[in-house]
């Protein structure tokens, strides 16, 4: 099965069908479920945890796959959620990215055939072991003509066991991004709200997590690639 994955930002632009929210940590599994009221604001419907015991989750990895997919059922029925199509990410340290340049005017396919043979320049490993995708950023600000374009790959294993983990409980995987894409996702949509949505502020976004603490700070100038939006995904 070929699984194609994308970012929130590119889902939630097409208006897509009802989906869950699924972040899979060392210490738990925690889902959410969003809706718009009729302001078109987002709304939280359900969310529900579950602890997982140390060493199930190590580094990114799943070390006991039956143990933590049987956690991913037992929030799905705390939840009370009858959604199976389901968003997730993976952790920054499994994936790598890439800004590239590349001519201006070129098709989809045309691209992919491009983005295959400069990929080989950045990914210390063999094109059959990874999922690969990329986005068009946009103009090239140092290079008339052409275009900045994101690249992103990971392990085909680390993308085959979130999928296997969320088909195991049932759901039917629809997104994966990455952990710090759609963090910044999530704080876009939050500095959306202040005056003149935002532009020139300078944010600061905390991860607290079980074990690390991470910080983001982050000036606002415009909502593009280069600045805070995610990539388009893996494939």
């Amino acid at each position: 099965m070929e699984f194609r994955l994308v970012s929130l930002a590119n889902l939630f632009s097409r208006q897509p069908a009802p989906l869950v929210g699924l972040d899979i940590s060392t210490s738990s599994v925690k889902l959410v479920e969003l809706t718009r009221n009729k302001a078109g604001e987002w709304v939280l419907e359900r969310c529900a945890t579950e602890q997982l015991e140390r060493g199930w989750i190590t580094d990114g990895n799943v070390e006991k796959f039956d143990e933590v997919a049987e956690a991913i059922r037992k929030v799905i029925k705390k939840s009370g959620t009858r959604t199976k199509n389901v968003a997730m990410a993976l952790p920054a340290s499994a994936v790598i990215t890439k800004k590239i340049v590349l001519p201006g005017g070129m098709s989809d396919a045309e691209l992919e055939v491009q983005v295959e043979s400069e990929a080989n320049q950045y990914i210390p490993f063999s094109l059959d072991e990874v999922s690969l995708d990329f986005c068009v950023v946009g103009p090239s600000a140092n290079s008339v003509g052409d275009v900045d374009v994101l690249i992103a790959a990971s392990r085909k294993e680390k993308v085959q066991d979130r999928q296997g983990l969320a088909e195991a409980a049932g759901l039917k995987p629809v997104v994966l991004d990455v952990e710090s894409y759609a963090s910044r996702l999530a704080t876009r949509r939050l500095v959306e709200q202040l005056p003149e949505e935002g532009k020139d502020a300078l944010v600061a976004l905390f991860e607290l997590g079980a074990m690390t603490t991470s910080m983001q700070v982050m000036k606002m100038k415009t909502w593009s690639m280069t600045g805070i939006k995610p990539l388009v995904g893996l494939n």
